[in-house]
């Protein structure tokens, strides 16, 4: 009786070490990380200026650009692009529910669709991304594109990479610098899990449509076939 109560213990002790194991890698990648991106309660109290489109501050780095896809006719944006000239990333954020993250869901979800492609999942700064071939919108072209999601209070913050950076991890500083120190506000109001928290335009831009001191053209996104057609781009350096 002794000798199989050590036997089971030693294989209990052996499936916690396996699976301490298995958690490893991503532990090891999340404590690469710094402390953000924030919840809008733990924001950092620091100089950085960050513009505040509402559900979303962010950090307004030396050496970056901030585009807005703008919709005409309500001038909501639409998609929020950050650009250090070789590689972009995209912003979106999202409601959560309260009691546990959407990462994990909509990661299996998505790799479900895309490991046929060569798609996989892997551990990155911000812990487990997807990294994947995205469509360009011209017919059989792909470029290398990562997703990366962060959970936070009752929001859900999905970053996908394109350019240099899509296909080299760390190629792209000032980009895993803008994440790591942006702020989500989520505000208090009921809203549907993953439906997308609202957006508005920046007063830097909202007051100077076309940019101020510059004009709109649309800089290069990472992705190609951006902007799309009905939505203007204003871009603040």
């Amino acid at each position: 009786m002794f000798g199989r109560g050590r036997r089971e213990s030693d294989q209990r002790e052996a499936s916690r070490v396996e699976a301490s194991e298995r958690r490893a890698p991503v532990a090891e990648a999340a404590s690469v990380m710094a402390d953000g991106p924030y919840d809008v309660t733990e924001a950092p109290q620091d100089d950085l200026h960050r513009l505040d489109l509402g559900s979303l501050r962010i950090p307004a780095l030396p050496g970056v650009q901030v585009q807005f896809q703008v919709e005409e006719a309500t001038g909501q944006p639409l998609t929020v692009l950050i650009t250090d000239g070789r590689s972009a990333m995209e912003l979106s954020v999202f409601a959560a529910p309260k009691s546990s993250g959407l990462w994990d869901e909509v990661r299996a979800e998505i790799l479900t669709t895309i490991e046929a492609a060569g798609g996989r999942e892997a551990n990155g700064p911000f812990g487990p991304e997807l990294r994947m071939l995205l469509p360009t919108g011209r017919p059989g072209e792909t470029v290398p594109g990562r997703m990366m999601g962060v959970d936070g209070p009752r929001w859900f913050l999905r970053a996908v990479v394109t350019g240099v950076a899509g296909g080299e991890p760390g190629a792209a500083p000032l980009l895993d610098e803008t994440l790591r120190q942006l702020v989500v506000s989520r505000g208090d109001g009921a809203m549907p899990v993953r439906d997308p928290l609202p957006l508005t335009l920046p007063r830097e831009v909202a007051d100077h449509p076309d940019g101020p001191g510059g004009s709109a053209t649309a800089a290069t996104s990472g992705r190609p076939g951006m902007p799309v057609p009905g939505v203007r781009t204003a871009e603040l350096r």
